[in-house]
């Protein structure tokens, strides 16, 4: 971002090459609209690009670009709640790899296997769609996005301890919601 900024082009197209999948997704974990995420991510390197003259390297640009396109969801989403429509049972939620699927096979009801495709991500998404939206985006970017809880509270503006709260708060509601299921 420091080479855009003092003149280099081409630095601006290497900074999109390299982020610019991570952001669709992230987006797309937070509303589940593929041509919504890509909107959103066009807006938010948009964003960047007309404040480049602007830009501190204060925190990696990692942070910095996710602390950018955080303030457009929020824009885009203040008066409306963004509905989850699908999501995958192999969304990543743990540091070891364990995914979504896992965590309802490890409550030792059943596995997902046993359920059909279309109950299975309903149940999922039910369980994802409860979340309140800040524990929601502090999940997305751990276990989605692979930001540190250090960066996820630089990117949100809140303490550390507030991001491990939330994240508590998020797994041990998901497991709650997902224990319940009837497999």
């Amino acid at each position: 971002m420091v080479a855009f900024k003092e003149g280099d082009p081409e630095a601006f197209d290497t900074l999109l090459r390299r982020h610019e999948r991570a952001l669709i997704n992230y987006f797309y974990k937070m509303c589940y609209d593929r041509a919504q995420a890509e909107d959103l991510k066009q807006e938010t390197f948009l964003r960047i690009l007309r404040s480049a003259q602007r830009y501190r390297p204060e925190a990696t640009f990692k942070t910095y670009l996710y602390t950018v396109a955080r303030n457009l969801w929020i824009d885009r989403h203040r008066s409306r709640k963004a509905a989850p429509r699908t999501v995958s049972a192999d969304l990543r939620i743990g540091e070891d790899g364990s995914t979504l699927g896992d965590l309802i096979q490890s409550r030792g009801r059943g596995t997902l296997a046993e359920l059909s495709d279309q109950e299975a991500a309903g149940a999922v998404r039910s369980a994802l769609e409860d979340l309140p939206e800040g524990q929601r985006m502090v999940f997305v970017l751990a276990f989605d996005q692979g930001l540190k809880y250090r960066e996820i509270s630089a990117v949100l503006g809140v303490p550390e301890g507030t991001i491990k709260s939330r994240m508590h708060a998020a797994v041990a509601r998901l497991r709650g919601l997902l224990g319940n299921l009837q497999l």
